[in-house]
């Protein structure tokens, strides 16, 4: 698979655009510093996974298997929706959060959502970037007409995702999960 040759986004960012006008908090950077986008193909340059490595380990991931591994995403159109925050002014991916979309047979021929990776570099936390991201993330798995979404987090995240509706599920307080099902049927 070829890698890809412009700077991509990794989905239509209309739908991202429909999201906004549907997520529960406004992301107004009124100087125009931040920027709420999917990722891109050439976010490799702008630290995307400088930015993940806060969070857990990547690997030893080059350019070319970074744009290999984003062109297969791409070529799934419909499964793989990752946003990102950039700092224009640094041009520097500061947020990130993934929804991966499985396909089922149940719930109608449905689909469900898995929200994951979501990190914040060090130098802009306290800035709400989580809550945009996952809040956005959310309305994304709305629109896309999931039955449900779900995630698995750490004890100390359970009151965060808890705050934006995100319930604990069969005794095990560390996955998490809103039901669309009434909203979308």
């Amino acid at each position: 698979m070829d890698p890809p040759s412009d700077d991509q986004p990794l989905f239509d960012p209309s739908s991202l655009a429909a999201a906004r006008q549907r997520s529960t908090i406004d992301f107004d950077d009124g100087d125009g510093k931040y920027h709420l986008r999917p990722l891109r193909s050439t976010d490799f340059a702008r630290g995307h996974l400088d930015l993940l490595s806060q969070l857990t380990v990547t690997g030893d991931v080059d350019r070319k298997t970074y744009a290999d591994t984003f062109a297969a995403m791409k070529a799934n159109a419909g499964t793989y929706y990752i946003i990102v925050v950039e700092d224009t002014h640094r041009d520097r991916i500061v947020a990130s959060g993934s929804l991966v979309l499985e396909k089922k047979f149940i719930h109608s021929c449905g689909q469900r959502g898995r929200i994951e990776d979501i990190v914040v570099d060090s130098d802009c936390r306290g800035k709400r970037f989580g809550k945009i991201v996952v809040q956005h993330l959310i309305a994304l798995a709305c629109i896309l007409k999931c039955y449900k979404i779900s995630l698995e987090c750490k004890d100390s995240n359970v009151n965060w995702y808890s705050s934006m509706g995100f319930v604990s599920e069969h005794g095990n307080s560390n996955y998490m999960q809103i039901r669309f099902e009434e909203s979308v049927n």
